[in-house]
């Protein structure tokens, strides 16, 4: 199964975190759009970037339930990858061979016969 599936949790893991971070950009987004008022020096500049927040406000809405998702997927392979990997660790302990059966001592009474 092992040659079938395989999962880097290290770069899962960190993916999701740039996610969660993306995600966060986006969320604060509007309000960090609305404090550039005044500090633009261009009423044009500020009514293009009101427009920009109002007009993206749905899409802006529908990336942040995929990347919600994807984070929650993402996380979830971390976590179930872990959870099996734990699970095989602790149930499958070292083996350890065990010596090959000598021949049995063939008793000198049994050769005799």
């Amino acid at each position: 199964m092992a040659g079938l599936f395989a999962a880097d949790v290290g770069v899962a893991r960190q993916l999701s975190s740039d996610l969660s971070s993306i995600r966060t950009s986006l969320t604060s987004l509007g309000t960090d759009l609305s404090g550039m008022h005044g500090q633009t020096g261009s009423s044009e500049v500020e009514a293009a970037l009101d427009r920009f927040v109002r007009n993206s406000s749905d899409s802006r809405g529908n990336l942040d339930k995929l990347l919600e998702r994807a984070i929650g997927l993402l996380n979830g392979l971390v976590d179930g990858t872990d959870a099996v990997d734990t699970a095989l660790a602790q149930g499958l302990d070292p083996l350890v061979p065990s010596p090959s059966p000598s021949p049995s001592p063939t008793p000198a009474s049994a050769t005799a016969l």
